[in-house]
């Protein structure tokens, strides 16, 4: 957006130490951010007047002619292609060098340097210029024909182009609906350097009408979209250009002339921020604000046909649309040459329609980025009698001939808004007089009373739409404009907490750092579903799984009640690209549980119960042929390092899937946490899985509690004696559990240190129903400890196995 230092004199008063320049920065400490402070003649730094004192045809053009142009101090040649040309008119010649500006309707610099340059074989050093590339205008049929001037002189002095021009950054100001304008600019400026505000005295007799011979009548649809509509008829006006003053502060910010009435409305738009639109009313019979309808279209003033849905709203005749409400008019309504009578409007439109249609549409006018803003409904009543007044004063034969339509139904949020000082004062960070608080919500027009320390603040309705609201804005206000470089620059204190320790995120974390680190494991994330197929291939019960309402998949049509499946999908994706590789993944399985209903109790409202499992799984050719027992080494090193010591035992859980001599339920602290196994071969070959495979689960949950319990690790000293080391293997029914063998034989000499089951055999030299199993056993003791010491513990240990478990010592 631009803004017009001229333009902003009319409502606040600039001392005139401050210079543009200082201004600019003000602007920029205090309310928005200044892109660009310019002086509107150095856009036409370069171009001076010159005289044609010969003209000539061009050699090797036809539509080309040669002339001769004085610029006082030397005599050019240029080339010029215009029609409009004759001998002794005075012209704006840009010299080489001059970077021209672009026209309004460019809507900025087009960058075009004016070179020495060659035209069809004659040289040309300089051009002849039209309005639109001076940027002063937008006519293009020929060279812009000046009536007086000096040779040579400037052609910004000679226009007397003093205004300054500044560049607002409108990123800066999106939520400043009141910003969009130079009348509450000023306000801004008024309110920092503490001068006078020149409010504009609105005055209401001038919308009524001496004889109302036009009845206008307006109809809303719906209020939410368009809280308010104002409508006043005109007659008696003639069309033709605005004044020459206006022409030049439109042209200043950008703007293109077009007629007396449009310039109204832009001129009106950019001074109070309330865009307006002028219809012809002899084509507006009555105005009804809608909805558009289905497969409704529009022609739109940029002469481009619309097409129009139900959700955007548009101001319609009794038969069809004649603009779409907030963004742009239709050219069925538009001002001509010939009108003499027209209608301003002058509406509020919900700000959410208007950026969604504009978006919609991909036409985002000044209009709508105002509108989309959220303007105050308050000011249409200013604008409408600001274009009443401007359109009479063009145009003194223009009368007003109707009612003043009104149609409105909205209520602003203004407060009071009560803030305590002293609270404020903490806020800023510094004490600032009550007196000048008060003082700076006044100038930014907010009424305050101050009663024992404590504000009492309205909000004015221009700032009450989507913009105060709470005393965390007051706050802001007060100390912008106060001035950030005043306050204090203090560090804040802030009491410094270590962050929140979520002790089972933390277990997880190490677990897979262990695994990921040292175990060169790699870490996989699957879906929680698995499917009937997969499950049965497995010959997996799916019984007892949760099913899925709507699958996503055939495949995935049922959660998961183990890591296992899945896994060896990895698996069998990754075995032909590696020889042997390991696999984890920590994740939810999901139960039935019974425990987990709704209020109602309701056996059909019951919710799945879930818990984080972990899950591992080795395939590959192990060094001894055996995946289990290296897979089982993992275990034992991860649990070794999160100061746990396991054991295992004969699981007791059926595994359709794993070889019956290898599984073993995971202990810890006689509690199961979780098993080993070795998949079936024919298992493997019916899934597909072409490598030797074990696999892990273990419940976290229960994993998380022993570790949480556990005692804490001391460091004894390495024993002095050496420990004596024996093997026994014992001959026992099925049915015997290794680990109740383990207990008992630590049992029978404190001299026993540690137990450990190292192999499983089951074969037919043992006998149906039998199976070995083989323990590592330590001795320990302050001394150096004998054979025939040792033997005799391991014979009270056979008697004692022989005596409760029927165990035989194997000796074969």
């Amino acid at each position: 957006m631009y803004l017009s230092l001229d333009w902003l004199k009319d409502f606040v008063d600039i001392p005139k130490n401050i210079t543009p320049e200082e201004l600019g920065l003000r602007l920029t400490n205090h309310t928005v951010e200044i892109d660009g402070v310019e002086k509107q003649a150095d856009k036409l730094k370069g171009v001076v007047i010159g005289k044609i004192i010969e003209i000539g045809k061009h050699p090797n053009a036809d539509r080309l002619q040669i002339t001769k142009v004085d610029i006082g101090k030397e005599k050019l040649e240029i080339v010029c292609g215009a029609p409009n040309i004759e001998i002794g008119q005075l012209v704006p010649v840009a010299l080489v060098g001059t970077v021209l500006p672009a026209s309004p309707s460019q809507g900025g610099p087009n960058n075009m340097e004016i070179k020495e340059a060659e035209v069809r074989g004659v040289k040309s050093c300089g051009m002849l210029c039209a309005e639109d590339e001076l940027g002063l205008g937008d006519d293009h049929e020929g060279i812009m024909i000046l009536s007086s001037g000096k040779l040579g002189q400037s052609l910004g002095e000679y226009l007397k182009l003093k205004d300054v021009i500044y560049e607002v950054d409108n990123k800066s100001i999106t939520h400043r609906a009141d910003l969009w304008s130079h009348y509450g600019m000023a306000r801004e400026i008024s309110a920092f350097l503490k001068t006078k505000f020149k409010e504009y005295k609105q005055n209401n007799k001038i919308l009524l009408s001496k004889k109302e011979s036009f009845k206008l009548k307006v109809k809303i649809e719906d209020y939410q979209l368009c809280p308010r509509y104002m409508g006043i008829c005109l007659d008696g006006v003639k069309i033709g250009p605005s004044p020459e003053w206006m022409q030049k502060r439109l042209i200043a910010v950008g703007m293109r002339p077009i007629n007396n009435v449009v310039d109204v409305t832009n001129y009106i738009m950019l001074e109070f921020g309330q865009p307006l639109h002028a219809f012809d009313s002899g084509l507006v019979d009555k105005i009804i604000v809608r909805r558009a309808k289905k497969n409704e279209r529009i022609e739109t003033l940029d002469d481009e046909t619309r097409e129009l849905d139900q959700e955007m709203l548009v101001i319609a005749n009794s038969k069809k649309p004649v603009a779409i409400a907030g963004i742009m008019g239709g050219a069925n309504s538009e001002i001509s040459e010939d009108t003499k009578s027209i209608i301003i409007e002058a509406a509020n439109f919900n700000f959410l329609s208007i950026r969604k249609t504009a978006q919609k549409l991909g036409l985002r006018t000044e209009s709508a980025i105002r509108f989309e803003k959220a303007l105050d409904p308050n000011l249409c009543e200013t604008a409408i009698i600001r274009a009443v007044e401007l359109i009479k004063d063009f145009c003194p034969q223009a009368q007003v001939i109707s009612n003043l339509a009104d149609e409105k139904k909205f209520k602003l949020k203004q407060g009071p808004i009560e803030i305590n000082i002293e609270w404020l004062q903490n806020r800023i960070g510094k004490e600032i007089d009550k007196n000048e608080i008060s003082n700076i919500l006044a100038k930014l027009g907010f009424p305050c009373d101050i009663t024992n320390d404590k504000l009492k603040i309205e909000v004015p309705t221009w700032r009450a739409v989507r913009d105060v609201s709470i005393p965390e804005d007051i706050v802001e206000e007060i100390a912008r404009i106060y001035g950030y470089n005043n306050l204090n620059q203090i560090m804040p204190k802030i009491g410094m907490e270590p962050p929140l320790i979520i002790e089972e995120l933390s277990f997880k974390r190490k677990i897979k750092e262990i695994l990921s680190g040292s175990v060169r494991a790699t870490e996989v994330y699957n879906y929680s579903f698995v499917g009937e197929e997969q499950l049965k291939k497995l010959k997996i019960d799916i019984a007892g799984h949760v099913r899925l309402a709507n699958p996503i998949a055939s495949h995935q049509s049922i959660l998961r009640k183990s890591l296992m499946p899945n896994l060896l999908e990895n698996v069998k994706t990754n075995q032909a690209r590696f020889e042997k590789f390991c696999l984890y993944e920590i994740g939810n399985v999901f139960f039935n549980s019974p425990g987990s209903i709704n209020k109602n109790n309701s056996d059909k409202d019951k919710l799945p119960y879930q818990e984080d499992h972990l899950g591992l799984v080795c395939a590959g050719n192990s060094q001894n042929g055996d995946m289990f027992n290296e897979l089982k080494g993992i275990v034992s090193h991860l649990l070794k390092l999160l100061g746990l010591t396991e054991n295992y035992n004969q699981a007791e859980i059926i595994l359709n899937w794993a070889e019956t001599e290898s599984i073993a339920s995971i202990m810890i602290n006689n509690k199961e946490i979780g098993y080993i196994a070795k998949i079936k071969k024919d298992i493997a070959v019916a899934n597909g899985l072409k490598k030797d495979i074990a696999v892990v689960e273990i419940s976290l949950k229960e994993l998380f509690e022993i570790f949480q319990n556990k005692t804490e690790i001391k460091y004894d000293h390495i024993p002095k004696h050496p420990p004596v080391i024996r093997d026994l293997a014992f001959v026992v029914k099925d049915e015997v559990l290794y680990n109740n063998i383990k207990t008992e034989i630590i049992k029978v000499d404190e001299l026993i240190k540690k137990v450990e089951l190292f192999d499983v055999y089951v074969g037919q030299k043992l006998g149906v129903g039998k199976k070995n199993l083989a323990f590592n056993i330590t001795y320990q003791a302050d001394r150096t400890l004998t054979s025939n010491e040792v033997d005799k513990i391991q014979k009270q240990i056979a008697e004692s196995l022989k005596k409760k478990f029927d165990a035989q010592l194997r000796n074969f």
